[in-house]
């Protein structure tokens, strides 16, 4: 009796097992998250209980399978995604480029206060999201809305590799004392620009004495986001993606318009 008694528990625990769905397996229980086409891509995440958009620039060979480096986009006040994209998409790099992702939600005018991390935490369900590789460009008010919700916020620092300011620098805050994980931060700005030259110098200070690692590009492109500098951000992003030696330095203009390392 007790034989039987065993082989029928075995039995059962076999159909059991038989029946189960994949997604209880090892391996298998993780989102299936959506294929994206290559290309210009429209899609939306909900944040808060309402739907928030952003446009993505979809490399090729980007797979839901394999991990993909991201830099997310933040345009200035007044500005929209699309166009923030299409203003950055042709400095990049043709082979390997990173996954741009340009948010709508996200200056100093549309009440989005903390809205990159929440963006963040939304988009790994739509994207194979690189954790050890995830970037943010601000401009105008979307880098100073960096400034105080990535570089002045410990819990947020972590999950960045770099953080870019295109005209713009400190906001409200100072950030905390450089954590282990921690993102580079570099500051691009005309020193002619306000709103670089009144907010650059108080960044400096504060990143120096949180020993943080920082560099400042300096040009002569008044408030914008010029190409050479573009270029050299996103050489820079690819390089620290590929495990390569930066050459990326902080680079001061003279008065007569001249660059020089520092």
């Amino acid at each position: 009796m007790h034989s039987l008694a065993r082989h029928a528990a075995l039995a059962l625990a076999t159909l059991v097992l038989t029946a189960a769905p994949p997604a209880l397996f090892a391996g298998d229980d993780a989102p299936q998250l959506p294929k994206w086409k290559k290309g210009v891509q429209e899609g939306v995440v909900t944040i808060d209980g309402q739907e928030e958009a952003f446009v993505a620039l979809v490399p090729k060979g980007y797979s839901p399978r394999k991990e993909w480096p991201v830099v997310l986009l933040l345009h200035g006040n007044g500005g929209k995604a699309s166009r923030f994209l299409n203003s950055v998409k042709p400095a990049l790099a043709k082979k390997r480029p990173p996954l741009l992702i340009a948010l709508e939600r996200c200056d100093n005018n549309q009440d989005a206060i903390g809205y990159c991390g929440k963006y963040l935490e939304e988009l790994r369900a739509q994207f194979s999201i690189d954790s050890a590789n995830v970037f943010a460009l601000g401009f105008s008010g979307g880098g100073f809305r960096l400034w105080d919700d990535v570089v002045c916020k410990a819990e947020e620092l972590p999950k960045y590799r770099g953080v870019i300011l295109f005209g713009s620098a400190r906001q409200s805050f100072d950030p905390p004392a450089k954590p282990e994980t921690a993102p580079t931060v570099i500051l691009v700005g005309d020193p002619e620009d306000s709103n670089f030259t009144e907010t650059g110098p108080a960044a400096e200070k504060a990143l120096t004495d949180a020993g943080f690692e920082f560099f400042v590009l300096e040009h002569r492109g008044g408030h914008s986001v010029p190409r050479k500098e573009l270029e050299a951000v996103f050489t820079w992003i690819g390089n620290v993606v590929a495990g390569k030696k930066t050459k990326l330095a902080t680079r001061r203009l003279n008065d007569d318009g001249k660059k020089k390392k520092r």
